[in-house]
């Protein structure tokens, strides 16, 4: 009895520091992706060695990111928290490796401001104005994604709570073609994310490069079909006959 409650109380500590974390992480993720840098480099004062040491951490931090993110959905890892009895923790705990992982890419991340595409001058309000609308747009648009999706399911709150309860997990709740949906679309929005990628002012190598390997890699993740589709219009459908008839 004793070993229960000790067991239920780490549960609900991983779950609450996990969905904590994960609000912070998405704090600094903000800041990281949507902040304006001032572009004015002393390009005399660098260093022939910077660029390249820049990309190959740049690179590296990414591809840590890239290999968590998928080796942690894979069924070896699955099974592995399953022997360890805290399957009902697997997404929260993949949340706070998630969320550990930005946290060391935004630390440790490599600007190189002294090469860039293109640089369009926002010191004037309405360009800051325009630009500061697209980003908060896009967070937006990821923030109602992530909660259509069921943010307490995304972050393991859900999974802890109905443990709790005696209850299953909350996706054998959900529909079979729910179920395939979340397993071809990965993460909220992807229009979302490639608007804060890629309209941005000062389009840096550094922030080519983060642009250029997210959006490869949700593409690659992103497998949703025509029977995805099929379903989400049937959904939609139903959705506006109900308000129809309201």
């Amino acid at each position: 009895m004793i070993y229960k409650i000790l067991f239920s109380v780490l549960l609900v500590l991983i779950s609450g520091f996990g969905f904590i974390f994960a609000f912070v992480t998405v704090g600094s993720l903000i800041s990281f992706l949507s902040y304006i840098p001032s572009p004015k480099v002393d390009v005399s004062q660098i260093p022939e060695t910077t660029t390249l040491w820049a990309l190959t951490v740049n690179t590296s931090l990414l591809c840590l990111f890239m290999f968590q993110h998928s080796a942690m959905t894979k069924p070896l890892f699955k099974r592995a928290l399953g022997s360890l009895g805290l399957q009902v923790a697997e997404r929260s705990i993949y949340v706070i490796a998630t969320s550990f992982i930005l946290h060391a890419l935004i630390q440790f991340w490599q600007p190189i401001p002294w090469i860039s595409l293109w640089h369009i001058d926002t010191s004037g309000t309405a360009l800051w104005t325009v630009f500061t609308a697209v980003h908060c747009g896009a967070w937006c648009i990821i923030y109602i994604g992530a909660i259509m999706m069921d943010l307490g399911e995304m972050l393991g709150i859900k999974q802890v709570y109905y443990n709790l309860r005696g209850l299953p997990d909350p996706i054998t709740f959900k529909s079979r073609e729910l179920q395939r949906l979340y397993l071809h679309m990965r993460h909220p929005s992807f229009t979302g994310f490639c608007i804060l990628l890629w309209i941005y002012p000062f389009m840096s190598l550094d922030r080519v490069l983060l642009a250029g390997l997210w959006t490869l890699y949700m593409m690659v993740a992103w497998n949703v079909d025509q029977f995805d589709y099929q379903y989400q219009c049937h959904q939609l459908r139903r959705k506006h006959s109900k308000l129809t008839y309201y």
